[in-house]
């Protein structure tokens, strides 16, 4: 290395402990070479954030372009009368929730560039099979297929960026990817409207030919995915062999654990019965209630304030560009301030009530679409900080996997809520909507609020010396069986 790099003072044996105080591995990460960490990030930020940023871009587009396929005469073509939308959308869900923890466990067996890109194809060529439906059962079938192919998307990501950044590095990441969740929105009103002008040939014309072409761009993205995602630190060939190195170590440092390879039951108490895992997938389940509810029928509110077919996808546009800015910004925010809870409780969580409360009281059409704003900027900010946050939180690769896995589980059933929120009858009023969401908001706040107070209060407790019995008698491989129990972890709050 250059004469400028202090390097890691950390003999071969220590640095794979968990016996360190929390002094010690304060000591032991400040001592890698602060240039050589920089080095390591901006690589990684140059190939793995772009790549999960893509994968949750398209997975996105192909999972709310319903709202767009509807507004373009699906719902005539099918015969979707009465509840049958609503029912379409939520067999997406059902298997979405249910495929959750295992297709995460099976993303840290087969590693994320190949378990990632595989269900990359899956749900891109279930995506161009939408295109084909002919009835109500065909679409609620592809769309249950769907839901499978889907449900190791988030948590995968998640799991994945856990296993390349530290703790205080991981919502910016986060937020980056997931803000493009937004982003899809906007870009997937644009793309809706392009696909849909294709002139007709055989069977396919203006709805058909957005999942049938955006599938596509899904396939081709599953390719580039395998081509250049990497497995982990260890194995990632862009970086040079001392890179690597300190790359692993600095992540098995912070979370004071080995590689865990074998599924144990403790890992599942670990992930699971946590009472701050609980509370994050509480607020979880609420924030992507209010995310799905947008993307799904932010194209149906539009209509109720005068615009048409066309114009409705258009106005999509500036909201989801502005949630996607603020998510960033948010993001940004919460990891220089290593902070989390603050972020949900004082910006996420006050931006959909507000929004709201407006869409209940007000008429005036421009207060109302800049309700829309406020509404978009939280429900996109609030999801990726409590996912990461989860993440922050739980120590060792196994338990990362699985609680990321649980409490996106969880926070999915909200998106099966949010399908049933805005019903057609209920038009153009939808008072049964906006209130679900107002109180998913208050939600928020006070399961963030919960959160960070026992965060705090048990860094304290460890501080303090009282949770230090946890390691009588204990080899050094059963001390990193104790994950973020571990008396010298400390909670981001």
């Amino acid at each position: 290395m250059s004469d400028q790099n202090h390097n890691v003072k950390i003999d071969s044996e220590k640095e794979l402990s968990v016996s360190y105080s929390h002094e010690d591995q304060v000591d032991a990460l400040e001592n890698i070479d602060p240039k050589l960490e920089a080095r390591i990030r901006r690589k990684l930020d140059m190939r793995v954030v772009p790549m999960a940023t893509l994968i949750y871009l398209m997975a996105f587009i192909d999972r709310s372009n319903m709202g767009n396929a509807k507004n373009l005469g699906m719902t005539e073509d099918l015969g979707l009368t009465g509840h049958k939308f609503s029912i379409t959308l939520t067999t997406f869900f059902i298997t979405y929730v249910l495929f959750e923890i295992p297709t995460n466990i099976m993303c840290k067996k087969f590693g994320p560039r190949i378990w990632l890109s595989m269900i990359v194809f899956a749900f891109g060529i279930v995506s161009m099979c939408l295109a084909f439906s002919s009835s109500f059962a065909g679409l609620a079938t592809a769309r249950a297929f769907l839901g499978i192919a889907e449900a190791g998307i988030m948590p995968g990501i998640s799991y994945m960026l856990s296993t390349f950044y530290r703790r205080h590095e991981l919502v910016t990441r986060v937020g980056i990817y997931a803000s493009f969740a937004s982003l899809a929105g906007a870009f997937g009103g644009l793309l809706a409207i392009g696909f849909s002008r294709i002139p007709e040939w055989g069977i396919m014309h203006t709805w058909r030919n957005i999942f049938f072409f955006e599938g596509i761009l899904t396939f081709a993205a599953g390719i580039v995915c395998y081509l250049v995602l990497p497995d982990s630190p260890e194995t990632a060939s862009f970086l040079t062999e001392e890179e690597r190195r300190i790359a692993s170590l600095r992540i098995r440092l912070e979370t004071l654990t080995h590689e865990q390879k074998k599924l144990k039951r403790v890992h599942f108490v670990l992930g699971i019965k946590n009472i701050n895992i609980v509370l994050m997938s509480a607020g979880l389940f609420c924030s992507l209630l209010c995310m799905n509810s947008i993307a799904l029928f932010m194209p149906s509110l539009l209509a109720t304030m005068g615009f048409d077919s066309i114009k409705s996808q258009l106005m999509t546009v500036p909201p989801y560009a502005c949630g996607t800015i603020f998510c960033i910004i948010a993001a940004m925010t919460s990891d220089r301030l290593k902070t989390r809870g603050p972020i949900l409780i004082f910006a996420a969580g006050p931006l959909i009530v507000i929004a709201f409360i407006i869409l209940l009281t007000v008429e005036t059409t421009g207060v109302r679409y800049m309700a829309i704003f406020f509404a978009t900027c939280g429900a996109f900010t609030g999801s990726p900080v409590f996912v990461a946050w989860l993440v922050d939180n739980s120590s060792g690769p196994m338990v990362r996997a699985i609680a990321s896995a649980f409490a996106v589980s969880v926070g999915s059933l909200g998106g099966l809520v949010a399908t049933w929120t805005y019903l057609a009858e209920e038009a153009p009023e939808y008072k049964a909507g906006h209130i679900i969401n107002l109180c998913a908001g208050c939600v928020i706040m006070i399961s963030a609020t919960l959160a960070t107070i026992n965060c705090r209060w048990e860094n304290k407790q460890r501080a303090e010396g009282k949770r230090d019995y946890r390691l009588d008698g204990l080899t050094d491989e059963q001390m990193s069986e104790l994950g973020h129990t571990h008396p010298n972890f400390r909670y981001t709050t």
